[in-house]
């Protein structure tokens, strides 16, 4: 049976990219936050944990464009400044 890596009968490998503001987590928020993500995956696809890879970015927040607005300026926005 093909899977999502492309060779026949191995499992695939899922990988989770998560994007934060730069900042918004310490690195131990972080940590928990994957391990969240790693123990829902295994519950959802049975796979052992191990099979399991989590990407956190942090992205600044100049550099998060929302309705053409970056998120420093949608802020200040809905904050009505």
């Amino acid at each position: 049976m093909p899977t999502s890596n492309g060779r026949e009968g191995e499992p695939s490998m899922p990988l989770v990219k998560v994007y934060l503001d730069k900042g918004s987590k310490n690195a131990e928020q972080r940590a928990d936050l994957a391990r969240k993500i790693t123990d829902l995956i295994v519950k959802e696809t049975g796979m052992p944990q191990h099979y399991t890879w989590v990407m956190v970015h942090e992205i600044p927040e100049e550099d998060w464009i929302v309705d053409r607005l970056t998120v420093t300026e949608l802020k200040a926005k809905l904050s009505g400044k």
